[in-house]
């Protein structure tokens, strides 16, 4: 498909150029992987009595299991609050802005990251892996820290899995804490959460399409003063 993003405004008072797509069209399911990412966006509202089907859940998550991540060590786990009763425990855990996302989807998922990945490796894991896994895990500043970077590849890639099977998401970070969120789902303080995802069927579709900064004001050449050259 053809480029969709136009320019939206420049604001005023030195702020930075905004861009977003010109259509909110998102009936239609999306084929091309422009559209897909174009059709994404953060659901604030769903049918909550349009359940999802299980194989298309387990399609997009077979999609999902295909993101990278360090050494293959793949650290991280999904809890697919599904049932009224996990729902209810996971609605509660979450900040009260949240709640009403999660009590009107028909699932949510809780992305948990594995803050001890050695406990992954197996006898079957080359030397250097195991060598190499603890100055990988220290260059990310803490074990957490380097975990939610591998979650975070999984998530994006189940928001744009599901986009791309009709299906639209929410991701939330705002928890009453990330312990309430652990003991909804029954995970161990070996794991943390970098962020849960609301899923289902918009209730309504968006009314606009959140701005996007130009890419001269992210995209760099060469040195990070030198803007990437506009279209």
């Amino acid at each position: 498909g053809k480029m969709r993003a136009t320019l939206l405004a420049l604001l005023s008072g030195g702020a930075a150029a905004l861009v977003a797509p010109a259509s909110t069209d998102r009936s239609a399911r999306p084929v091309s992987f422009e559209e897909v990412v174009e059709a994404r966006y953060a659901c604030k509202a769903f049918q909550p009595e349009k359940t999802i089907p299980e194989e298309t859940v387990r399609a997009i998550f077979a999609l999902t299991q295909r993101a990278p991540t360090s050494f293959n060590t793949q650290p991280w786990k999904a809890v697919v609050a599904q049932s009224p009763e996990a729902r209810a425990k996971v609605a509660a855990a979450v900040a009260a802005g949240n709640r009403p996302k999660v009590e009107s989807a028909p699932l949510t998922v809780v992305f948990a990251a594995d803050m001890e990945p050695d406990k992954l490796l197996g006898d079957e894991t080359p030397d250097f892996i195991k060598q190499a896994l603890p100055t990988f895990l220290g260059q990310a500043s803490t074990p957490e820290a380097w975990a939610f970077k591998q979650t975070a590849f999984a998530a994006q890639t189940f928001m744009l899995a599901a986009t791309a099977h009709g299906v639209q998401t929410c991701p939330m970070e705002g928890f009453e804490s990330v312990e309430a969120v652990r003991e909804a789902v029954g995970l161990s303080d070996r794991y943390s959460v970098p962020l849960v995802i609301a899923c289902g069927y918009e209730l309504a579709p968006p009314t606009k399409t959140s701005p996007r900064r130009a890419l001269g004001d992210q995209v760099f050449l060469d040195d990070a003063e030198t803007p990437y050259p506009a279209c």
